[in-house]
């Protein structure tokens, strides 16, 4: 198996120890004069995916990872399978996942992430350091529940959604996709497709 992150910012790197023992054998990331992270080289920017494969690359990981960035999140993954390389699953050794969960290909469990019982996770989601997904939960793909957030019980998440650092969603709502729920907003209500909510309780921003 040979494994390239996308990506070597601050998710990047978290990630980069998280996986530890294991090394990643290569970095795309497209900051200038950026030659290696942690002893590990950059090899180019994401324009570089479709050669991968013929360099013998097998797996990649999304090193993406802040708010308002779950389309890019989206793109490079699906960028990623195009060019023949399949997704890998990262899971902390202090993380948490159900035997009864549901976990699609390429999603990553930061330290004391718990994934609760029954709960179906797409593919590409980030349950970031200390989140929680409750039971019966459906996160859609792409999707990041950042630090600390709690998705309560049998909740429904679209794709591509941002649940920003300590942000309770109440149990049983329904988030459309795309939406971003700010840090620390307490979600009561159902959020619409593209809508920022915020606040305690939250509402729509500018509302």
């Amino acid at each position: 198996m040979k494994t390239v992150l996308i990506g070597a910012g601050g998710h990047g790197r978290v990630l980069m120890e998280a996986l530890l023992p294991v090394r990643f054998d290569a970095i795309l990331d497209s900051h200038p004069g950026l030659e290696k992270v942690f002893g590990v080289p950059v090899i180019g920017g994401d324009d570089k995916l479709a050669q991968l494969a013929g360099l013998g690359f097998t797996h990649f990981v999304i090193g993406v990872g802040s708010a308002r960035c779950c389309t890019l999140r989206a793109r490079l993954f699906r960028e990623a399978l195009a060019a023949g390389l399949q997704p890998l699953t990262i899971t902390h050794a202090t993380a948490w996942t159900s035997p009864s969960s549901e976990i699609a290909a390429g999603c990553q469990f930061l330290p004391r992430a718990v994934v609760h019982t029954r709960a179906r996770l797409e593919a590409n989601v980030l349950v970031n350091t200390a989140a929680v997904v409750e039971h019966d939960c459906h996160i859609g793909a792409h999707s990041h529940i950042a630090t600390g957030a709690l998705i309560c019980g049998n909740v429904m998440i679209g794709e591509s959604c941002h649940i920003g650092a300590g942000a309770v969603i109440r149990q049983g709502l329904r988030l459309g996709s795309g939406c971003l729920v700010a840090a620390g907003a307490v979600v009561v209500k159902d959020v619409e497709d593209g809508q920022t909510v915020l606040g305690v309780p939250a509402r729509p921003q500018n509302d």
